[in-house]
């Protein structure tokens, strides 16, 4: 009998060991599985704010080539000299370009609303809108140019572009 009693004490000792491992397993598992998606998920965050980084920055690469052809323009008009004609052309390409970055803008713009940051999100539509403006008040063949009014354009779109900078510094630096 003692060894029947033996038999079945090892066996409920090997059971509940299985079973504390098995569950023990399941545990690290689950948790190991809950960490990976949480970086998986902050990994892909961060890969979205920089996307969105990037698109910002080039809008505004494009915009200062824009305003410097326009400002060209400007002393052309003032100093009464003809235009040449490839730098119209080249003005017009800047112009495609400003165009297809708008369209990446918006792309920028809806991933920080997916990702729920509004502050960016209108610091980005300001820098926008300010473009905008700029671009439909100073182009080409317009009579009343005004340089003063564009440098002030200029210096606000800056001011914007480092104004959302900050706040992405800040969201990066949460993360």
């Amino acid at each position: 009998m003692s060894g029947l009693y033996e038999l079945a004490d090892t066996a409920l000792k090997i059971g509940l060991g299985a079973m504390i491992s098995g569950f023990s397993a399941y545990w690290l598992s689950n948790s190991q599985y809950k960490r990976n998606a949480q970086a998986q998920r902050e990994q892909q965050q961060r890969a979205l704010i920089e996307d969105a980084a990037v698109q910002a920055e080039q809008i505004h690469y494009i915009f200062l080539k824009y305003f410097e052809l326009i400002q060209e323009y400007m002393h052309s008009v003032q100093n009464r000299y003809e235009w040449p004609q490839t730098r119209r052309s080249e003005l017009y390409l800047v112009l495609d370009e400003l165009v297809q970055g708008f369209n990446n803008l918006t792309s920028a713009e809806s991933k920080l609303l997916l990702l729920n940051e509004k502050n960016l999100y209108k610091c980005l539509r300001k820098m926008r809108s300010r473009i905008i403006f700029f671009r439909r008040q100073f182009y080409i063949d317009k009579k009343d140019l005004n340089e003063q009014e564009a440098l002030e354009i200029r210096r606000d779109v800056g001011k914007m572009r480092e104004e959302f900078f900050d706040a992405l510094s800040a969201k990066y630096a949460e993360m």
